[in-house]
């Protein structure tokens, strides 16, 4: 392949992202959703985000990100041009 990965970041609710995802292919039956599926308040415990070690190493597997706000999909971005991949949102 091409070695593209497709992210899903979304602010549906996570049984509507694990829905879509598997619809458009993100998300293969195969799949252990709970932990390709994430709901962002994960990335952020109490309030304050995880380390960038944590959360490099959660956005390194996970392929669909629920009830993100702005700010979760700059740190989701941030992240993984942390671990040196190209990035593009829309």
């Amino acid at each position: 392949g091409a070695g593209i990965r497709v992210v899903m970041i979304t602010g549906d609710y996570l049984k509507t992202a694990i829905a879509i995802a598997c619809n458009v292919n993100i998300l293969q039956q195969e799949d252990d959703q709970d932990v390709s599926a994430v709901d962002c308040a994960r990335l952020r415990p109490n309030d304050d985000y995880l380390s960038h070690c944590e959360m490099d190493s959660l956005t390194s597997t996970v392929r669909v990100f629920a009830r993100a706000r702005p700010e979760d999909k700059l740190e989701i971005v941030k992240s993984l041009q942390r671990q040196g991949h190209v990035t593009a949102m829309t």
